[in-house]
């Protein structure tokens, strides 16, 4: 059986062997995406790390409405009256462009060039190291494999036992292994959800969110006063909330749901099932 070993000393031994899977997990997850190049991300690149593209273009039509350049046409379009700052990102001039003639916010978030600008800023956010590369996440993934053949150990002592009328030990040998085979199959489920920013990036996220913390939509902040460069960095880490107390029409057509609460933990925190 598995063998020749007693109950107890048995269950002693697998949560050693599940301790050590997990610590290969979770330093893989630690360590995966710490190196980053380059200067770091403004307030568009922010708001990509936190809620992907169209959290990004949110931003980057802010910026222009908030510079004076798009204004709110008829039939819920939006236009340009001039051009755009001179120190806009790509992606701020790409939504300019598509905004040269009235255009609805979906035929925006539509438009080749403004996919062309994302497609670009994705490429630049990997090649720095805040985007983790899909051999990165695959890795991450693969870190979790030993968990599971640990749990794989557990169920066949028990399974054995069953069958073969084996000694497994005694009841609370028994219980005591199911639950931990339980509890690790449930953790390696849980650790396959690999997030796609790298470990800088979420350190750089939460230390943004500290020192901004008094931006928070938590916190009801009053925008009377404050800058442009504040709501786009409350947009940029905490989601587009910020944008309805201070421009609601506007916010509206631009897809801020008035109704949508945002979590605690913002979107980039949450991690997504990779595929092998």
């Amino acid at each position: 059986m598995l063998w020749g070993i007693g109950g107890q000393r048995f269950l002693v031994d697998y949560t050693i062997a599940v301790a050590g899977a997990l610590l290969i997990a979770l330093s893989t997850r630690w360590a995966t995406g710490r190196r980053t190049r380059g200067k770091e991300p403004g307030p568009i690149e922010l708001a990509y790390l936190t809620d992907r593209a169209v959290l990004a273009c949110q931003v980057g039509v802010a910026a222009l409405r908030r510079a004076g350049v798009v204004r709110v046409g008829d039939l819920a379009t939006l236009v340009v009256d001039g051009p755009p700052p001179a120190s806009s990102a790509p992606l701020v001039r790409a939504i300019h462009a598509a905004l040269r003639g009235p255009q609805t916010w979906a035929a925006v978030l539509a438009d080749p060039a403004v996919s062309r600008a994302l497609r670009r800023l994705v490429a630049r956010l990997v090649r720095d190291g805040w985007l983790l590369t899909p051999a990165q996440r695959r890795r991450m993934t693969w870190s979790v494999a030993p968990l599971f053949l640990v749990a794989a150990v557990g169920v066949i002592r028990l399974v054995e036992s069953a069958v073969e009328a084996r000694d497994a030990g005694g009841p609370a040998s028994v219980a005591g292994l199911l639950l931990s085979c339980m509890a690790t199959l449930l953790t390696g489920w849980w650790l396959t959800e690999v997030p796609e920013t790298g470990a800088a990036a979420r350190r750089l996220l939460r230390q943004r969110r500290r020192v901004h913390a008094d931006l928070a939509p938590a916190r009801r902040p009053t925008w009377s006063g404050r800058g442009s460069e504040e709501l786009l960095t409350a947009m940029a880490l905490f989601g587009p909330r910020p944008l309805l107390a201070v421009d609601p029409r506007f916010a509206d057509l631009v897809g801020v749901d008035a109704n949508r609460t945002r979590p605690k933990e913002y979107a980039s925190d949450k991690p997504r099932r990779a595929r092998v």
